[in-house]
This record gives C-alpha cells, sequence and structure tokens, in this order.
C-alpha cells in the first residue's frame, strides 16, 4: 500500500495562471500549498494564448474582477519581480468598421453608463485615425482604454509558479490526478506520482476541471473543451502600438517587442482532452488574417511563420466558475471561456480568500457554481 505523501493544507490542482496566482497568494500568506499540473507550468490555455492583458470588453459582471486584476497588474513587479517585465502595458482599441459594430458600440456605451463605468472611452473615427496612423480602413469610431496591454503568458505563469515557490510552495509536474474524494474531512487524491491528502482542494484544471469536479461529488458541469487558434507573422517595422480589436467580429491583433504580430482573438477549433491537442483550422483562420489584411495594408503581405492552438474550458454563458463547491474543502476556479488571462491575478488572490475564509474583495455571485 502507498504512503499518503505528507498532508497539505492545500492543494492547488491546474498549474495555469489561475492555479499559480493562488498558491502564490496562500504560500505569501503562510499556508502549506502544492501545486500539481499533469503537464508542465503554463502548458495549457495560460501558455499558449495571445496574452492580451484587457479590461475592455468584459461582460458587465466581469468587470469589477477585471479591473481589480488591473489595479494587480499596474504593480506586478511588486509580485513576481523581474518576470513582470513580460506585462507591456500601451493602450487597447476596438474599432467599428461596419454600422453593426457601431450600434453594438452605441449599445455598449449606454449599458457601461448606466452601470456607472467610465473605463472605456468612446472615440470618434478622426480621433482613431489619430491613435493609430497606419490604419488603413475608415472606422465609425472606437473603445478605447489606457493602459490595457500585452503580455508574455508563459512568463507572467512562470512568475507566479516561481514566486509561490519562493514562499514555500510545493510544484509537481507531470502528474496526473486520476481521482479525488472526500473521507473523514480530508480530500485524498490519486495520481500517477502517488497519493496525496489536503484539507482544500482548489480545482483550476482548465478544460479538465468539470470531469475532476464529478469525480469528487459535485453534479456535473455543462464545461466545453475547444482549441482557441492563433497566428504569429515575420518580423516587420514597427507600425502598432496598442493591442486592437473590431466590435462585432472575433480579433485581437497585437505588434510584439519582436516586430511580429500576433494575430489572435478566440478563433476556435477541435480540442482532444485524451490526446492534449488542439486543433489548426487554416481556413477559419484565414478569417482573421484578411480581416488584418484589411485593417493594416502594410501587413497585407506579411509571411505567417506559425500557426498554433492551445486548449480551454468554456461554459455556456461564457462567464467562468469560481467559488465554493457543494463539497467542503472544494473550491473551483476554471471555465474561462478563452478570454480569463487577464483576470488571473485577482482570480487567484479571490480563490486564497475563499480558501481561508476571507471575503473576496470583488463579488463572485455571477461565478457561482451551482449557477447551472
Amino acid at each position: 500500500m502507498m504512503i499518503p505523501r505528507r498532508r497539505n493544507k492545500v492543494i492547488v490542482i491546474g498549474g495555469g495562471i489561475h492555479g499559480c496566482a493562488t498558491a502564490y497568494f496562500l504560500a505569501k500568506r503562510g499556508q502549506i500549498v502544492s501545486i500539481i499540473e499533469r503537464d508542465h507550468i503554463a502548458r495549457h490555455a495560460s501558455g499558449v494564448n495571445a496574452g492580451g492583458v484587457r479590461s475592455l470588453g468584459r461582460d458587465l459582471a466581469e468587470i469589477p474582477l477585471s479591473l481589480a486584476s488591473m489595479d494587480i497588474w499596474n504593480n506586478l513587479h511588486d509580485e513576481i519581480g523581474s518576470y513582470a517585465k513580460a506585462f507591456h502595458p500601451s493602450f487597447y482599441l476596438k474599432v467599428a468598421i461596419d454600422e453593426e459594430g457601431y450600434a453594438f458600440g452605441s449599445a455598449r456605451a449606454e449599458e457601461l453608463e448606466r452601470a456607472g463605468y467610465n473605463h472605456e472611452i468612446w472615440l470618434e473615427s478622426s480621433d482613431v485615425q489619430s491613435r493609430l496612423p497606419k490604419l488603413t480602413t475608415p472606422t465609425y469610431g472606437g473603445f478605447l482604454v489606457e493602459g490595457d496591454g500585452w503580455a508574455i503568458p508563459w512568463q507572467i505563469v512562470r512568475g507566479f509558479a516561481q514566486g509561490a515557490r519562493q514562499h514555500g510552495a510545493e510544484i509537481i509536474e507531470q502528474c496526473n490526478v486520476f481521482s479525488l474524494e472526500l473521507k473523514q474531512n480530508c480530500w485524498r487524491l490519486k495520481t500517477e506520482k502517488g497519493f496525496f491528502e489536503a484539507d482544500y482542494i482548489v480545482n483550476c484544471a482548465g478544460a479538465w476541471a468539470a470531469e475532476l469536479a464529478f469525480q469528487s461529488g459535485e453534479p456535473r458541469m455543462p464545461l466545453a473543451a475547444y482549441a482557441p487558434m492563433l497566428a504569429v507573422t515575420e518580423r516587420k517595422p514597427p507600425i502598432l502600438p496598442a493591442v486592437i480589436g473590431v466590435l462585432g467580429h472575433t480579433l485581437s491583433l497585437k505588434q510584439i517587442d519582436t516586430g511580429q504580430f500576433v494575430i489572435g482573438g478566440g478563433v476556435r477549433a477541435a480540442a482532444n482532452l485524451g490526446e492534449n491537442s488542439g486543433e489548426v483550422v487554416l481556413p477559419e483562420l484565414v478569417k482573421s488574417m484578411r480581416l488584418v489584411a484589411k485593417l493594416f495594408s502594410d501587413i497585407a503581405y506579411a509571411q505567417i511563420i506559425r500557426c498554433w492552438s492551445g486548449i480551454e474550458g468554456y461554459m455556456p454563458d461564457n462567464l467562468p466558475i469560481i467559488g465554493h463547491g457543494k463539497q467542503p474543502g472544494l473550491i473551483h476556479g476554471f471555465g474561462f471561456s478563452a478570454h480569463g488571462f487577464q483576470l488571473g491575478p485577482a482570480v487567484g488572490k479571490a480563490l486564497a480568500d475563499l480558501v481561508m475564509d476571507q471575503q473576496p474583495r470583488i463579488p463572485l455571485d455571477a461565478f457561482r457554481p451551482d449557477r447551472f
């Protein structure tokens, strides 16, 4: 019989940004915590996404969480030291290039005003052109958020992981969790590296999280796995000082410090959880490339040098699951539906609060696990 390793206060399942940030904030507060990751830290969605750091365009329910996270991003060096250099704040613009986009923007402006938010500013078309002088398609205006930007995602995740280690957390990689069950107020995990025990489990397992929750005795949650696709171009002279999106279209575009353009936005392909693989469907990704060429003629003939996809979990309402499970000592943080990277620091702090029975700074009711 295999003897369990030391009993932890907390085990975090999943080594993406949410899991690593949770472990960091817990370890920083003196908790005994381990991360168990089935592959490697930042292997899936958190490490291979487009790296957008945006409060722009959030669902109203997500805005408080996003703004709280932005506070951490703006002081990231205090948390993860030199890894914070991977964050590049600038500004984020979502432009309207057709009447449908303008109508969407008008409705959005009214919605934000009613809710009392003023972090998104509407720019007229002339102001958009002034901000983006190389833009080659006319616009009807667009939304601007100063201070949003982009990051190299795997470096940020590694930063939180390293910070957790420095505060005493254990990180166990290449360790698949086969089962977890609650016995006599103790969580027992069977993994490919033996048995583990803990008082609390934080389920940040991404696209695999619903299955783990079900194994633990939770109701089955409607989490679907997809593979958001991205592409990166060859190096080009700098023309784009911001991250840009298009209202009513699935696109994010940025020019990183190497001069390359990263094309993303969440266009999805199929994912295979059993094989840890995501497809790349070029005809769908080409639609984004054509939109980029319309926006900036300077990019129209840039050579695409690589395309890839990650694996992400999507909820039906595109809002995450954050909160206590039905089982005591089980806390969930997953289902970020391809827009959870920027939220990661605040989610980690909120999950740490829940573990320690403290009141999170921001309301989490919209994300409660039992809403389905």
